[in-house]
């Protein structure tokens, strides 16, 4: 009787890492308190005021997931146009719902990390970089529209 429990417990610790919402992952919505360092960090260079948060549904997020591909398309501001962020699903994202001038967004923090593994406390904190060229882009998203807008990169060193 003791084989068919060991292989329920090692069949468990297989799954947990692989369940929706756990470290498999590769975005992140973070808390609400985070939008004062994204209108800190980015406002200063940005023409778009963040004054406050919202709580975003499961579908505003979905929405964002599935128009991901947009990302490929849009143009970097202040960039040649030939520069294009390519499979932008495989960068590690962060999501901080903000208000931008009273309307609903989602400020999307991307980064390559470092080796290909995330920064330690990237589920917990904006990670804020100042170059690093195409690994490290911004975002914004409208999930009314479900629009993407404003795509930044990163200087290069």
């Amino acid at each position: 009787m003791r084989a068919p429990k060991q292989m329920i417990v090692i069949l468990l610790l297989f799954l947990i890492p692989s369940a929706p919402g756990q470290q498999g992952q590769r975005f992140v919505l973070l808390p609400a308190h985070e939008a004062k360092a994204v209108s800190d960090r980015y406002s200063r260079e940005r023409s778009e005021r963040i004054n406050g948060s919202w709580q975003p549904t499961k579908a505003d997020l979905d929405g964002l997931e599935k128009s991901l591909p947009q990302i490929s398309k849009l143009e970097i501001f202040g960039w040649d146009s030939r520069v294009h962020i390519d499979r932008p699903e495989q960068y590690f994202r962060q999501y901080v719902a903000v208000l931008v001038s009273g309307k609903r967004k989602i400020f999307v923090n991307a980064f390559c990390g470092i080796n290909g593994q995330p920064f330690t406390d990237w589920r917990d904190r904006l990670v804020i970089v100042s170059d690093g060229d195409i690994c490290f882009w911004q975002a914004l998203y409208d999930p009314a529209t479900q629009q993407f807008s404003n795509l930044r990169i990163n200087a290069r060193a």
